[in-house]
């Protein structure tokens, strides 16, 4: 019984860990000025992202390009699927190592389950 309230501890502690790398790493990358964890801002919800994506097998390559390259175009046509306001067209190339943004959309994905 110990052992097993010792794994899910640990469990616990580990994730509190990553989830504040990745807030730190969202902070400092700025991301939050275009985009909320549930809410619309200039970008859509990290929520919605992971939505759209849920299913698609090329989701963490085209995430992590997007980051690392910018994107174009690419929320108008779904802003009504979801109900959402976009107001920005692109999404310029941000400030990410690939590490980093591999992280970012990591997370991202993980958030719809």
């Amino acid at each position: 019984m110990r052992i097993g309230l010792l794994t899910v501890a640990l469990c616990l502690l580990s994730s509190l860990t990553l989830s504040q790398e990745i807030e730190s790493l969202l902070k400092s990358k700025g991301c939050y000025s275009c985009h909320d964890l549930e809410k619309s801002k200039v970008g859509p919800p990290f929520k919605v992202i992971a939505k759209e994506y849920k299913n698609n097998p090329d989701a963490m390559k085209t995430l992590v390009q997007s980051l690392m390259s910018g994107s174009v175009g690419k929320w108008q046509g779904l802003a009504n699927k979801y109900g959402i306001t976009i107001t920005s067209f692109y999404m310029p190339r941000q400030p990410v190592s690939k590490e980093e943004a591999e992280k970012i959309s990591k997370w991202i994905l993980s958030l719809e389950d």
